[in-house]
């Protein structure tokens, strides 16, 4: 069995800004950095072994931040990122109302069958996310694990998580910016169990998530 301590980084300047950052490599905000701090201070007696994160900046610096009381070091994997949303990569969600309507409508409304316009599909994200979070699973098996990742991802993995087809994905809410998300992996059984999702309390009243209508 491995524990799996899964954060969605701390509030971005793309989150700040209202943009679909996708792939896009920008920097956590100072408030970012005060949130990641805070669950830092919340699992600080939590015993972790080994930390990755995403590549991505935002993700990399949440993980690094967590794991520095704990003395270990990150390790970054590029299977971890973000999907890659294509032509949406760093616009307004404002201009993608205006420039893609019908495709960006799709992923406010239907989540799991959307695909950014010329991007990576939520699905192919989903089947991505999987095979890295098992690999990291098998190779610490019996250890704890943090992984500080994105907000998509993890709601994909959600799926997984509940048994849910990735069709139901819509009905999976995001999680809190540097929220915390505890499953068990089981590899041999190829089992997971989840014991807890979306922890955020700690954060008082510093908590940030995307827009519902995103």
């Amino acid at each position: 069995m491995t524990r799996m301590i899964f954060v969605r980084h701390g509030q971005s300047l793309g989150n700040l800004e209202r943009r679909f950052y996708g792939q896009t490599d920008g920097p956590l905000t100072d408030l970012g950095r005060e949130q990641a701090g805070k669950t830092a201070e919340y699992l600080k007696d939590t015993h972790i072994d080994a930390a990755y994160s995403s590549d991505l900046s935002r993700a990399y610096e949440t993980g690094k931040i967590i794991a520095a009381p704990h003395n270990i070091e990150v390790t970054p994997c590029a299977g971890l990122r973000e999907i890659f949303a294509g032509d949406w990569e760093n616009l307004l969600f404002t201009e993608l109302l205006e420039k893609y309507k019908e495709t960006f409508g799709t992923w406010c409304l239907d989540l799991g069958n959307s695909c950014p316009d010329n991007g990576e599909s939520v699905k192919a994200l989903a089947e991505r996310i999987r095979a890295e979070v098992w690999k990291i699973a098998a190779e610490n098996d019996g250890k704890t694990v943090l992984l500080a990742i994105h907000a998509t991802p993890i709601r994909a993995l959600a799926c997984e998580w509940c048994h849910a087809p990735i069709e139901k994905m819509q009905e999976i809410g995001w999680v809190r910016n540097a929220s915390v998300s505890i499953v068990d992996y089981d590899c041999a059984a190829h089992k997971t169990a989840v014991q807890l999702y979306d922890e955020a309390s700690f954060m008082g009243d510093i908590a940030t998530s995307l827009p519902r209508s995103v």
